[in-house]
């Protein structure tokens, strides 16, 4: 029994795989991260609306990594009278916990509710793919996700990532839900480049059940601490039903610090 139980306590628990964000330096610890992400919107929002996403991590032991992010939307508009908006995202407060004889990584975290019921927080909510939702107004949201990495060939490693959310509202006369996350990613690293390809999905899991698809291709710079980039991608979801292509397109910056 003793046994069962610390083999299932080091499959939960490979170096940390920085939580919620999909688009810093792959399996790097300490990092900061900024995002800034410009999803594709009507003719009437402005250019450069959108979100950025700034996510800290820092290694309490070589189990234990904390991770903190707060998101910020902006919103602008081309029709004139309409006010532009800002918003500051729901904060996410995690832990990721690994092993560093398997290759698995468990994240658990919460976010909690900051972000108000405007324009910004609306386009914001369309930039926060592969993330537990980081602009639901007046919601509390509760997450658990495991990681899977595995090496392909000499340059290149795969991971998977997939568990659920749960999600209430201050709003009392607004139901509770359940959400399905899951991600796949391909990353090449060489001397110069680390180059990604992110398939990543959302299922609400209550009614009204929908889903939310993305593939994304990321480059950054390969450089020894600090990692400039950028990342395109699609909606899946329109481009299947609708053949319809939505792009967005981003900067990502990484900095790594406390480098072994």
């Amino acid at each position: 029994m003793r046994t069962c139980l610390a083999v299932a306590l080091l499959c939960l628990c490979v170096a940390p795989a920085s939580a919620q964000t999909l688009w810093s330096r792959p399996y790097q610890p300490n990092q900061i991260a900024l995002e800034a992400i410009v999803p594709d919107a009507d003719d009437d929002v402005a250019p450069l609306s959108g979100a950025s996403f700034f996510t800290w991590t820092v290694s309490l032991s070589d189990n234990v990594e904390l991770a903190t992010e707060l998101p910020f939307a902006r919103y602008a508009s081309n029709t004139s009278g309409v006010n532009s908006s800002t918003a500051i995202g729901n904060p996410f407060v995690g832990l990721g916990l690994s092993s560093t004889r398997i290759p698995f990584l468990f994240e658990i975290g919460v976010r909690v509710p900051t972000a108000p019921a405007n324009n910004a927080s609306l386009i914001g909510g369309t930039a926060d793919m592969g993330r537990v939702p980081a602009f639901g107004s007046d919601e509390v949201s509760i997450t658990g996700l495991l990681n899977w990495r595995t090496e392909i060939g000499r340059f290149s490693t795969a991971r998977f990532r997939a568990g659920l959310g749960y999600a209430s509202y201050t709003t009392p006369s607004i139901p509770r839900d359940w959400r399905a996350h899951y991600d796949a990613q391909l990353w090449r690293e060489t001397d110069r480049f680390i180059t990604g390809l992110t398939l990543t999905g959302r299922a609400l899991l209550t009614t009204p059940a929908t889903t939310q698809h993305h593939a994304v291709l990321s480059v950054m710079g390969n450089w020894n601490w600090v990692q400039p980039g950028l990342l395109v991608g699609t909606s899946l979801n329109d481009l299947v039903q609708n053949s319809e292509f939505v792009p967005f397109g981003g900067l990502t910056l990484s900095i790594s610090y406390l480098r072994p």
